[in-house]
């Protein structure tokens, strides 16, 4: 009987584990197709990963969960999506619930800049905002030392402030606020301005692109249908 019932155990136990390998498994096909849309600009639909908050991904799995993975790829859409508030929200979250991840971080510290008003409405409250911004990006450089980017937005947004402040102190001419870029060049399948992979290219001012040939291999076909090759230079023999 007891065999039996350690059978019965070991079964059960075995089956719980494989439902939730393939659970897994299922959450990590979804979340690389919805990478794919985002790496082709199609982040705008529902990304079909489903709840990812479940019990068997919050467990520390040796080879660790999707959970984070999933996390990020919300925080990058929205942060494309221009949905700052729900990325700022989540910087300030105290407990459990608190952001660990350096690149959460980076992002929401990005989306914090992003949601920064213009100096033109009211300059002292934009100052207070940016001094949040930078403590956003020292609390990422708190959790990585390498993080390149929020070294440079530090410093820059640093820089901005301090203009900002002494253009407050000598009421100097106001700030002019943000304005949006456009396009150099418009494009049928790209959004406008800057995307995740970074600014749309184009061809250089004042080049005429009539000039511009495009050669392509031919087919098979169309060199077997080529006249026979032109003969060569004689090979001259040495002696």
């Amino acid at each position: 009987m007891k065999t039996v019932t350690v059978r019965i155990v070991l079964a059960v136990v075995l089956f719980v584990v494989g439902a939730a390998c393939w659970s897994e498994a299922q959450l990590t096909r979804r979340v690389a197709e919805a990478h794919r849309r985002l790496a082709t600009l199609h982040y705008d639909g529902d990304d079909d990963i489903g709840n990812a908050g479940r019990l068997w991904n919050r467990l520390p799995w040796p080879a660790g969960s999707s959970e984070g993975d999933v996390q990020r790829h919300r925080a990058t859409v929205s942060y494309w999506l221009s949905r700052y508030d729900s990325l700022t929200d989540r910087s300030l979250a105290t407990g459990a619930r608190a952001l660990t991840d350096p690149q959460m971080l980076l992002m929401a510290a990005n989306a914090s800049w992003r949601a920064v008003p213009p100096p033109a409405t009211d300059r002292r409250a934009t100052v207070e905002r940016l001094d949040a911004v930078i403590q956003a990006y020292a609390d990422v450089l708190r959790r990585d030392q390498s993080a390149a980017d929020a070294a440079f937005n530090y410093e820059f947004v640093s820089n901005v402030r301090d203009a900002l402040a002494k253009a407050t102190l000598s009421k100097r001419q106001p700030v002019k606020g943000k304005t949006v870029e456009k396009p150099e060049h418009a494009s049928v399948d790209l959004p406008a301005g800057p995307t995740v992979h970074g600014r749309p290219g184009g061809p250089p001012e004042g080049t005429a692109m009539g000039d511009f040939q495009t050669i392509s291999p031919m087919r098979y076909d169309e060199r077997e249908e080529q006249a026979d090759p032109g003969d060569g230079k004689a090979i001259k023999r040495k002696g």
